[in-house]
């Protein structure tokens, strides 16, 4: 299977109870259920994945959902150029321009398996930019907060991710 290190899944992350939420700045606020998902066409990405713990885990492939394409169904406001991506568990958020969430990829599916829970399973967003950092890759996504302003950094987990949370 992958490379990738597995971490302990908090209490809160329940995969049977998945729903995507589509909110904020939009004209059709989503709620996806797991089901619905399939609606939407899959795409593969492979790439290697590089920690800032000093590690890499190559040629990992990842299938799943073009975040621009569940964005587009919200119809997002046209001056709304942020999302925040939220985890299931509520502590962790991370913030992205929206063109650059739009690439970015919702994974359901590592190296031809159903993304497992350990790995961030249900629905994990896998950036595909260049110089993308591994704390980006927000694991059990549970919503996309359309914004026309930038998230203030109290709403983002990149201090938890860097291990500078006080």
């Amino acid at each position: 299977m992958s490379g990738l290190r597995p971490h302990d899944v908090p209490e809160e992350v329940d995969p049977s109870d998945w729903t995507l939420r589509v909110t904020g700045a939009v004209s059709e606020p989503l709620h996806i259920e797991r089901e619905e998902s399939s609606e939407f066409p899959l795409e593969t990405v492979t790439d290697e994945f590089e920690c800032v713990e000093g590690w890499v885990a190559e040629d990992l492939s990842w299938r799943g959902i073009r975040v621009g394409s569940v964005l587009d169904r919200a119809d997002p406001d046209g001056d709304a150029d942020h999302v925040l991506v939220r985890a299931m568990d509520d502590g962790y958020a991370c913030s992205f321009p929206r063109s650059r969430a739009a690439d970015a990829l919702l994974a359901v599916e590592l190296d031809g398996r159903s993304l497992s829970v350990v790995h961030g399973g249900p629905a994990r967003l896998v950036p595909t930019a260049a110089g993308s950092d591994c704390w980006e890759s927000v694991k059990w996504v549970r919503s996309l907060d359309v914004r026309d302003s930038e998230p203030i950094a109290d709403d983002t987990a990149e201090g938890i991710a860097l291990g500078d949370a006080e």
